[in-house]
């Protein structure tokens, strides 16, 4: 059920039993759960007390001793069975409490729904009554009973009502389910307008359906009514980061450059400087482009290490290889360990064909992290490509592979490995495994081409490298196989 972690959340019931089934439990902690420690959740004894201090019958009486022994022995079916037999008959706020919380703990709807029920008419103003209807009717997907009750969570207590419209969304996990909620909201928007929690929710949902346009709109509905919502403004800045970087990843640039312009939180001022330099670049600004960089360097100097990753980045991807290494060692004179311009720095010295100062920074990062899979990778595959120290590739790339068995660019790397030691066969499946895990790697295409052309599989070779080039026209691994083969034959 997926309101049950939400009902944890918002500290209904059981703070435990919501992440995991009875069985789960242990003989320990599965009473308490259920009888509960704190003023919300009654002891045992106490529950048998209070009703005997009402006009019972000895069968009432039966019916509530059995029931408790049940719960002692883990028997909750019978114990919600007999307990759901007194809450007919006993007008008892605890007792109708009790047996809803062991019909919500089972995940039995049904009977939660039959139990609350009982509770609501009873008292009907029970904020923690509601909330488990709520949650009966959530998972029924019953939408009108749903926004019965959160009006009257609504009238009860309406900061309660806006973090159960916030936790509602996180909770959803299925399709069915989003849109459940969305028409949930719909509704609700109607009903009240004035409240910005809804149009929040909202937009929380929307960037889950990736329909960040409406994400945009609806976040800006909320902050129309709650300018100054620290919560609503956060989740604004995020939005305009994460619609600024999908622009990008889609190549409109002029788009993301709106969006990562309209950024001035703090916090994410330099991701979106960042976005900014990147679009100029793309652009071929590169003179806007490095001038911006050198301001952030003046401006965010604690930031100086990510800062000179960037500027590294756009130095590789223009092919100046030197001044990317330069600026990276630049940054290792500083700070020595830093994984992260370690690994970059082995990938520029790889072009470079300085494979001394690859193999040093890499066994920097493994003397910190053995298991660091992506280090482990990075020296295997290239021992394996470009010496013939084919043992210690394999010894690495194993390690990496144990690590992370389903990682595409890892089985390639073995795939790889397996052909520069003549295992055709071997080579084959690995490589057509990469492939099959990770679609649109050009270097995985090449690597698995040149295993079919070895197999004498020529023409399936050359249809593999012709489909991705008419996706990829300039790919260097595409065109480099082509001009070293294909046009050769």
């Amino acid at each position: 059920m997926f309101f049950l972690k939400l009902i944890a959340t918002v500290a209904l019931i059981f703070v435990t039993a919501c992440h995991s089934s009875p069985k789960e439990q242990s003989i320990i902690t599965e009473p308490d759960i259920i009888q509960g420690e704190t003023d919300d959740k009654l002891p045992t004894q106490q529950v048998v007390d209070d009703v005997l201090q009402t006009a019972i019958t000895p069968e009432i009486l039966y019916l509530i001793l059995t029931a408790e022994t049940a719960l002692q022995r883990e028997q909750y079916n019978v114990a919600l069975a007999a307990y759901l037999k007194v809450a007919k008959q006993v007008d008892n706020i605890k007792i109708l409490e009790k047996t809803a919380k062991i019909a919500l703990f089972l995940e039995d709807l049904d009977k939660t729904e039959e139990a609350v029920s009982l509770w609501l008419a009873v008292d009907s103003n029970n904020l923690t009554a509601r909330k488990v209807a709520l949650t009966v009717a959530l998972n029924k997907k019953n939408e009108a009973t749903a926004i019965e009750h959160l009006a009257v969570i609504f009238k009860l207590d309406p900061a309660d009502f806006s973090e159960l419209l916030l936790d509602i969304q996180q909770a959803l996990k299925t399709e069915e389910e989003v849109a459940f909620s969305e028409r949930l909201l719909n509704s609700l928007e109607i009903q009240y307008p004035q409240q910005a929690t809804i149009f929040l929710s909202q937009s929380i949902l929307a960037i889950r359906q990736q329909k960040l346009e409406q994400a945009r709109k609806k976040i800006r509905q909320a902050l129309d009514l709650q300018p100054k919502w620290k919560r609503a403004i956060d989740l604004e800045a995020e939005l305009l980061l994460y619609s600024g970087k999908k622009a990008f990843k889609d190549k409109d640039y002029p788009q993301a450059l709106v969006f990562f312009k309209k950024i001035t939180h703090e916090k994410l001022k330099l991701n979106a400087e960042m976005g900014i330099i990147s679009v100029l670049f793309k652009q071929k600004k590169l003179s806007e482009a490095e001038n911006a960089l050198i301001k952030l360097l003046t401006a965010y100097p604690k930031q100086k290490n990510r800062i000179l990753l960037m500027q590294a980045e756009i130095e590789n991807e223009q092919g100046n290889y030197q001044r990317a290494f330069d600026i990276l060692t630049q940054g290792l004179n500083e700070s020595p360990m830093n994984y992260e311009i370690l690994y970059s720095r082995s990938l520029v010295a790889e072009k470079l064909d300085d494979l001394v100062t690859l193999e040093a920074d890499l066994h920097k990062i493994l003397q910190q992290d053995p298991n660091d899979a992506a280090a482990l990778n990075a020296l295997g595959y290239t021992l394996a490509d470009k010496t013939t120290r084919y043992s210690e590739a394999e010894k690495y790339l194993t390690k990496a592979l144990e690590l992370q068995p389903d990682e595409a660019v890892i089985i390639d790397s073995y795939g790889w490995l397996k052909f520069k030691q003549g295992d055709l066969p071997a080579a084959l499946k690995y490589l057509q495994q990469a492939r099959d895990k990770m679609t649109g790697e050009n270097e995985i295409v090449v690597h698995l081409a040149e295993v079919l052309w070895e197999l004498n599989r020529k023409s399936k070779a050359r249809e593999l490298i012709e489909a991705e080039m008419q996706k990829t026209p300039n790919d260097t691994y595409l065109l480099e196989f082509k001009t070293r083969i294909l046009d050769k034959e």
